[in-house]
């Protein structure tokens, strides 16, 4: 088995991908990204992982790729956007919810990380950039979800000056889900992972699809999509009718398989 910077583990319903590369900010290296994926295909059908967490060691979420392999690859850049482009494919059409722990240093890759995880909570004080610019490379994965998330101005202010925002500030641009005192980023996130474990794992997987799949359309045929999987759910599933019973008999929902 190769050896990975990653530690993987499932606990009371959360699949936890903790990266551990301190020494290099966590910047995650070719062997590392595969094992996350993989990893990722394992969990998507395992009953037993209600979320997805993405998390870091030490005082940094992650610095993205690593350089050095980008000089032992001969600069060739393939290889590198080919199998982040796996994982962040495998992260949207999972059917869990995925988070992030955004703490410290977050650039690169990490950034992009950040862009495909449905619930990213960062620190205030957190550091969040697009260097790409300064090392003569033309970024390709953030453009379409910054200009979608943030609008065309402060998305070129992110990639063409390369130039870090605070956590606080991802928050205001609506970049991350929330941003709080980096004291309470851990009790956030659990309080977050306890709210999503608690919801009917079928109901929040038809959410994040459907909530996807209308992005490219209108507001009117976007609407009219998730009108139609909410109505087919309700006649179809059990989820709903366990979900009003257990409200009106002030009791938690048992949700059927």
């Amino acid at each position: 088995m190769v050896d990975v910077n990653a530690q993987f583990r499932v606990i009371d319903g959360v699949a936890r991908i903790e990266i551990q590369r301190e020494e290099k900010l966590n910047a995650v290296d070719m062997e590392t990204k595969l094992a996350i994926t993989d990893q990722l295909r394992i969990y998507r059908d395992q009953d037993d992982v209600r979320v997805v967490l993405f998390e870091s060691s030490g005082n940094a979420f992650c610095a993205g790729g690593d350089l050095q392999e980008v000089i032992d690859r001969e600069y060739a850049l393939e290889p590198f956007t080919e199998t982040w482009e796996e994982l962040f494919t495998e992260m949207r059409t999972m059917p869990q919810p995925t988070v992030a722990k955004i703490d410290g240093h977050t650039y690169g890759g990490g950034f992009d990380l950040l862009l495909h995880t449905d619930i990213p909570i960062a620190a205030k004080d957190a550091q969040i950039g697009q260097p790409e610019s300064s090392l003569g490379i033309v970024n390709h994965f953030s453009p379409p979800e910054l200009v979608e998330r943030v609008g065309l101005p402060t998305t070129m202010d992110i990639l063409m000056t390369g130039e870090p925002i605070t956590g606080n500030r991802a928050d205001e641009i609506g970049l991350v889900a929330r941003s709080v005192p980096a004291a309470n980023l851990d009790s956030t996130v659990e309080s977050v992972l306890d709210a999503l474990t608690a919801k009917s794992p079928r109901v929040l997987n038809k959410l994040k699809q459907g909530i996807y799949a209308s992005r490219d359309m209108s507001p009117t045929a976007a609407k009219a999509h998730i009108e139609a999987i909410s109505l087919e759910a309700a006649r179809t599933d059990p989820d709903y009718q366990e979900g009003v019973n257990a409200q009106l008999e002030q009791r938690d929902p048992k949700w059927p398989k």
